[in-house]
Formats: structure tokens, C-alpha cells, sequence
């Protein structure tokens, strides 16, 4: 008698779970809206999108410093004039601090004070774009609306549209 039940009891809890389907839309995707975030700037400080400039379009970029597309991708935004001026550009790091930091100046970026940099201590990042990938793209418009996501390499094509 305790066997069937215990058999049914499993058979029922199996059942449950063909029922269940796993969310493929990344939170991204449903909220549209830039989500609050705190990240660890390379001198150990933390910031929040409180520091941004919300007179500029702002562009989140999940990126590990030992990626060979995500120093091609910011290389590629560096190479277009458009880049300049109405956008900042927010690099989340997933490696650790001392390597985020060699990246940071081996791309002399205290030259772009557009761009901004950090690690990512509670992953949030990860979960929030679903990372399959990097480079993980968002771009928000002034009003913190999204305009583009892509996880992969974006083309100069695909920035210069959705900075329009």
C-alpha cells in the first residue's frame, strides 16, 4: 500500500513538471525599462546608474576583459564618430576586479570619460539578460526604454539604428 502511494505520489509530481515550461525571454525583454544596478568601479568603489547622465542614451555591455569579441565590439564602437557625444557606454565586467582593471588600461579607457566600467559582484547581469553569450548588449534611450538587445557581436549597421 505504501509503495502505490509513494508511486503515485511520484507519478503525480512527474506530471507537474511536463506541465512547467521554462521562460526563454530574458527579464530584459519583459521589462524594457534600464533596471537599477550597482557594480564595483576598478578603484573598489561602488556606483550605481545614479552617476549616468540621463541626457544620454545608455548602452549596458556584459563582457568578460579576456574576450576576444568584446574588445572587437568596444573597439568597434570606438571607431564610429556617432559614438561620440549622446551616448555613454556602461562595460560590465564578470571576470574578477584585478582583471577588469588590466582591461581598463590597457584600453586607456580613463581617455573616454563616456564610458564606464565594473564588476558585477551579485551577477545580477547574467540573470537579468539570460547570458548565453558575450558580448550582451542593451540599449535605453534618454527615457530608459529599451531600444536593442543582442547577445553576440553587434555590426556598425545594428548601432548606428538603434542610436537612432
Amino acid at each position: 500500500m505504501l509503495k502505490s502511494l509513494n508511486l503515485i505520489l511520484f507519478l503525480i509530481s512527474l506530471s507537474f513538471a511536463g506541465f512547467s515550461q521554462y521562460d526563454t525571454i530574458p527579464p530584459v525583454q519583459k521589462t524594457k525599462i534600464q533596471p537599477p544596478f550597482t557594480l564595483l568601479s576598478i578603484d573598489s568603489v561602488a556606483f550605481s546608474q545614479e552617476v549616468l547622465d540621463t541626457g544620454k542614451n545608455t548602452i549596458l555591455m556584459l563582457f568578460n576583459p579576456e574576450c576576444e569579441h568584446c574588445r572587437k565590439q568596444l573597439e568597434r564602437f570606438l571607431q564610429m564618430p556617432e559614438f561620440y557625444g549622446p551616448v555613454q557606454l556602461v562595460m560590465i565586467s564578470i571576470e574578477t576586479l584585478e582583471k577588469t582593471k588590466h582591461f581598463y588600461q590597457r584600453h586607456h579607457l580613463a581617455n573616454y570619460p563616456f564610458i564606464h566600467l565594473g564588476k558585477d559582484q551579485k551577477r545580477f547581469f547574467i540573470s537579468y539578460f539570460r547570458a548565453e553569450t558575450i558580448p550582451v548588449l542593451a540599449f535605453y534611450d534618454r527615457k530608459k526604454h529599451l531600444r536593442f538587445f543582442k547577445q553576440g557581436d553587434v555590426t556598425e549597421e545594428e548601432i548606428r539604428e538603434a542610436l537612432k
